[in-house]
This record gives structure tokens, C-alpha cells and sequence, in this order.
């Protein structure tokens, strides 16, 4: 293999100057850190009131359905001002839509779970 050739993640971490240690090190510290991230989301749905659990989904909901009109709103704005492409605004509304439909998948989801 050359010397230019690898994968995107040895390519990325040789660009900002990490050597085979350093990056191992890092790999290790990232690891323990979304392990104990991990931990701690486990730890903070044992602990949380059925309220709390049923506002996250619900903000989460609210927020996509906001991002969905901002997008509709601020993408039209954009195309009538700038005279920017429709493309924009599609892609907009794909990735809106997109996050409401797995922000209500995981309302069900809460709803299934303090049902049972």
C-alpha cells in the first residue's frame, strides 16, 4: 500500500498530525467517553420520572416539527430572494421530515414502553 492510500479514518488522523500511539490513545479515550456516556443515558432513564420520559420525545417532536417549518419557510425565502435552486429546499424538507418520523418512532416507542 502507499503512502498517500489508507482508510478516510488513518487519512483524517494523519491530516491533523496523529501518529499510530497518539491515535490509539485517542481511539481509547473516545471509546471510554462514549462508554461512559453510555453509563450515564442507562443510569438517567432508570432514575427519570414517567413525565420526564414522556417530555423528551415530545420537545424532540416539537423541535423537528419546527425545523420542518423553518426549512419551508427560510428555503422559500431564499429561492424567491436570491433566486436560489429548489433543490435546497428539498433537501431541507427531506432531512425535516425525516427527523420528525424518527422523533414520533421514538414517542411510540416511550408510549410502548411506560405501557407495559
Amino acid at each position: 500500500m502507499a503512502a498517500g492510500e489508507g482508510t478516510a479514518a488513518a487519512k483524517f488522523f494523519r491530516s491533523i498530525g496523529l501518529v499510530s500511539g497518539r491515535r490509539s490513545i485517542l481511539m481509547l479515550v473516545v471509546s471510554w467517553t462514549l462508554n461512559l456516556f453510555w453509563l450515564g443515558l442507562n443510569y438517567f432513564w432508570r432514575i427519570a420520572s414517567v413525565e420526564v420520559l414522556l417530555a423528551i420525545p415530545a420537545l424532540l417532536l416539537l423541535y423537528a416539527l419546527l425545523a420542518l417549518i423553518g426549512y419551508i419557510y427560510w428555503g422559500v425565502r431564499e429561492v424567491q430572494e436570491q433566486d436560489a435552486p429548489y433543490a435546497n429546499v428539498m433537501v431541507g424538507v427531506i432531512v425535516a421530515i425525516t427527523l420528525l418520523y424518527f422523533n414520533f418512532s421514538l414517542l411510540q416507542f416511550v408510549l410502548q414502553a411506560i405501557a407495559q
